[in-house]
């Protein structure tokens, strides 16, 4: 279900973040790229955990991007959005829906910098 639908989970999850955080993706188009092929990412490791049925594929990639996102300056609370965003999209789906909630819920349970020499 995510690979076939994977160009529409990342349309209408980017549609919905610009409508929600017109900050976040908006203002200029190399930052709305980075959004898409952040969230293109994250769908294809969606997939890749649920094909291989294990969540640490995901969590894992979760935990890298929060570090990419704080090294370029954006909050990583900012991929929980992404990925509260992506539950509804996948909400027909059960193992997905609680990949992508546990996902959230692990992201939302670290504490400190998530690279080193920032602030949380």
């Amino acid at each position: 279900m995510v690979v076939q639908s994977r160009r529409r989970l990342i349309r209408q999850t980017l549609t919905e973040l610009e409508g929600r955080f017109p900050a976040m993706c908006g203002g200029d188009e190399a930052r709305r790229e980075r959004t898409a092929e952040d969230l293109a990412h994250l769908v294809d490791f969606l997939a890749t955990a649920l094909y291989m049925d294990d969540a640490t594929v995901f969590t894992d990639f979760l935990d890298w991007t929060a570090g990419v996102l704080s090294a370029r300056g954006v909050p990583p609370h900012s991929l929980v959005a992404g990925l509260d965003i992506l539950a509804g999209q996948v909400h027909d789906f059960p193992r997905g829906l609680r990949m992508v909630r546990d996902g959230a819920a692990h992201l939302a349970g670290l504490s400190g910098p998530l690279v080193p020499g920032t602030a949380a």
